[in-house]
């Protein structure tokens, strides 16, 4: 029998992409683990667990509770420096960081050596891949060409990005589009709420076996706003109901195994007048109290956002407020240099803020004890 043109096309992408995964995510494990293997880590962390971990200054444990972007494909000196300057929890990879398997295999290495030689564990290394949805590298761009999701190949090529030493995926998006003009319902690659949450129990699932942390995003929910928050921070009043339903979507991943959870820049009028990403009501009442999301919190991006308009703070400031709010670590996806500049400044201005400092610390105690919990962040030759 010939193929139908269906066939035709599934066969032609799934080669397509093999051939892209090959060249964007094919380097192996085992290149990094021989970079690394004659390496000591630092007696700052080695031989600690995050229960033996004293409060320690501020600039020592505040870098754990940020991510960074970083601009390259290589790791230029410069950009070494700033992170071993930081100390970050992790880094975030976008396109402009991936040329092909050996640049890309060499990043992630040469990142992992850096996190080696300043006394961490190992990074976390997060990628946008939401099937269906925003993609860095497309790895699940042609996973829905049947018009049901093929887990076999979602399955697979998790595996792959496993083996390249991604170790958090920024998926899956948890935000129903209960507005059907939202920005966000492109994104989202089914029909209804019970299809997205069969979907994104599977896909945590699929996740977690395989090693790489899911990330359910963007809590509460942005599916109710047609304003995309890159371009406008959305603010307005919201269906309560559905806001409930939108929660019932974050329970739902939290009880699945999601490792974290990703705050949204946006305002529910009726629910609360503060924005969710410095919203202790939203995230320690609501998500941790609420919800009893016992896992790692992480804000979406701070450093291309207009996360500030109409707000009398600095960024060093919306920072203190994000972790003070419950968030574990901030995230900047950009200009590693400015985020220098606001970690300087976030240091220099938190020394007079006991509660800042209880806070940071306890975010970096908390990020030491999950890295502890998943052998996928220790190296070979590391004591506990």
């Amino acid at each position: 029998m010939r193929p139908s043109a269906r066939e035709i096309l599934i066969i032609v992408s799934v080669f397509l992409f093999s051939g892209f995964l090959g060249s964007c995510l094919g380097r192996s494990m085992s290149l990094e683990d021989k970079n690394l293997e004659n390496s000591s880590v630092p007696d700052q962390i080695s031989g600690k667990s995050a229960g033996d971990l004293q409060e320690m200054p501020l600039k020592d444990v505040l870098g754990s509770n940020f991510v960074l972007g970083i601009m390259g494909e290589e790791l230029d000196d410069g950009t070494k420096d700033i992170i071993k300057e930081i100390k970050p929890a992790g880094i975030i990879l976008y396109s402009r960081n991936c040329k092909n398997k050996e640049q890309l295999g060499k990043l992630i290495s040469d990142l992992q050596q850096t996190a080696k030689e300043i006394g961490h564990y190992k990074f976390f290394i997060m990628i946008d891949e939401e099937p269906g949805g925003a993609t860095r590298l497309g790895t699940f761009d042609d996973v829905f060409l049947s018009g049901k999701p093929d887990w076999k190949e979602i399955g697979s090529r998790t595996a792959a990005m496993a083996e390249m030493g991604i170790n958090v995926n920024l998926a899956p998006v948890a935000d129903y589009p209960f507005n059907q003009n939202s920005f966000i319902a492109r994104r989202i690659p089914v029909k209804s709420v019970e299809e997205l949450l069969e979907f994104n129990r599977k896909f945590i699932g699929i996740s977690q076996e395989n090693n790489v942390s899911a990330v359910l995003k963007h809590f509460p929910g942005m599916g109710f706003f047609t304003e995309d928050p890159h371009k406008k921070i959305p603010d307005s009043e919201i269906n309560e109901e559905n806001f409930k339903k939108s929660l019932s979507i974050f329970k739902d991943g939290i009880d699945a195994g999601a490792d974290l959870v990703m705050i949204g820049h946006a305002v529910y009028e009726n629910i609360d007048s503060n924005i969710t990403t410095l919203s202790s009501k939203m995230i320690k009442g609501t998500l941790v109290g609420q919800l009893g999301f016992k896992g790692l919190i992480i804000t979406d991006d701070m450093s291309d956002m207009p996360l500030l308009v109409n707000k009398k703070m600095t960024m060093a400031e919306a920072v203190a407020e994000a972790l003070k709010a419950g968030n574990t670590m901030v995230l900047f996806s950009h200009r590693p240099e400015s985020t220098k500049e606001i970690f300087e400044e976030v240091v220099e201005k938190g020394q007079e803020d006991s509660d800042f400092k209880r806070v940071a610390n306890e975010n970096y105690r908390e990020i030491i004890k999950f890295k502890e919990s998943h052998p996928v962040y220790s190296f070979s030759d590391q004591t506990k």
